[in-house]
């Protein structure tokens, strides 16, 4: 997986932890034969009303609008809404709520019938993303916020450390890399072989070469 894709693919272990994750969903119609999805259920069906957890892997191959299951918002987004209206998310250990937390919340936005989700997470991110430029700007070996951070913006943070650094440098001449292009290159062979076929010319050969 490329490590700066915000959308992890099938085979990416990212991917495969978050769709695992269990998603709080309500029964809205009788499903026969299906009674073993609640734990608690007495009964072989599953009758309406019932609140049941599903995987979020078999969620995503149901219709957003499917008649089944109604998906519930998940604590975590709603407990970081009241942050978001308030312009305090900087101060959200993200990492502690969920280590997928835009990731988790990209999968479930389409399910979400009060769109809130998705709000919640555009949100955060834009409040947040200042926070993180700063950090990585000013980072020590012993200041890393771990649990603060979910697994998107810690790789922001890595990747903002990482040019921090190599900006640094530059600017104190750590490292000299500035090269001549590869077509500069190949034009100054062409004229120091040219100047070397001149100086090799026989006098009559000079003497035609101004004439001409």
């Amino acid at each position: 997986m490329n490590s700066q894709s915000y959308f992890p693919n099938y085979y990416a272990v990212e991917d495969i932890f978050v769709t695992q994750e269990k998603v709080e969903c309500k029964v809205n119609t009788k499903l026969l034969k299906m009674g073993f999805l609640d734990s608690g259920a007495d009964t072989e069906d599953l009758n309406p009303g019932r609140t049941i957890n599903l995987p979020l892997w078999y969620i995503k191959e149901l219709k957003v609008n499917n008649p089944y299951f109604t998906v519930c918002v998940p604590e975590i987004y709603k407990n970081v809404h009241k942050a978001v209206c308030e312009a305090e998310t900087t101060h959200i250990e993200l990492g502690k709520l969920h280590p997928y937390f835009y990731e988790y919340g990209r999968y479930l936005t389409p399910y979400d019938r009060n769109h809130v989700v998705g709000k919640i997470v555009f949100e955060t991110m834009r409040q947040r993303v200042r926070h993180l430029l700063d950090i990585s700007k000013n980072a020590t070996d012993t200041g890393k916020p771990e649990h603060r951070l979910d697994d998107i913006e810690n790789k922001l943070y890595e990747s903002g450390v990482k040019t921090s650094h190599l900006y640094v440098n530059w600017l104190r001449m750590k490292f000299n890399n500035i090269a001549a292009s590869e077509m500069v290159q190949e034009h100054t062979k062409k004229r120091k072989r040219e100047r070397r076929s001149d100086a090799n010319d026989s006098p009559e050969q000079e003497h035609k070469r101004q004439t001409l």
